[in-house]
């Protein structure tokens, strides 16, 4: 049962990290974000609205992401004795991807959204808004390509 529950928690987490990425960036973001350079963004604009949940969102579906693996793994490690050759290949494969989309949501959440948080305490940081959300943008793409294929390596780790 606890495998069930543990497994459910790791799938979730990775439908919700890959979903609202795709609806943030893919699907609601070329919609109301205009590249116009001589408007001017605020903490107010859609487009800052949308990263600022986006980054903490898949930041915290790739924590549980990482918990609840590592807790499967850690659960049922006399298991994975009789698994196939090649398995901790893709594993380990799986598992630069998944490093490299968590430090990416790690920059992201931590390094680049509070570069341009509380504008009403610091307006002198107005100028970097569309910038820095142009480049939170591109390295959500990163993180969501890097979140699709540690989901698919895990889809085909499963006929192991």
């Amino acid at each position: 049962m606890t495998d069930t529950i543990i497994m459910f928690v790791h799938l979730m987490a990775a439908v919700v990290a890959a979903g609202s990425s795709v609806f943030g960036l893919i699907l609601l973001w070329p919609r109301i974000f205009s590249s116009k350079k001589d408007e001017t963004l605020d903490e107010n604009s859609a487009p800052y609205k949308v990263i600022d949940l986006l980054a903490p969102t898949v930041f915290t579906c790739l924590l549980l992401l990482i918990g609840s693996g590592v807790y499967y793994m850690m659960e049922n490690y006399t298991e994975q004795v009789n698994l196939k050759d090649g398995y901790y290949n893709i594993l380990g494969i799986k598992l630069i991807f998944v490093v490299v989309a968590f430090l990416l949501s790690l920059y992201q959440t931590f390094g680049l959204r509070s570069k341009i948080a509380h504008l009403d305490l610091r307006p002198e940081n107005r100028e970097w808004v569309r910038p820095t959300l142009e480049k939170m943008k591109y390295l959500g793409g990163i993180t969501l390509g890097a979140i699709v294929f540690a989901f698919f390596m895990g889809v085909y780790l499963t006929r192991y």
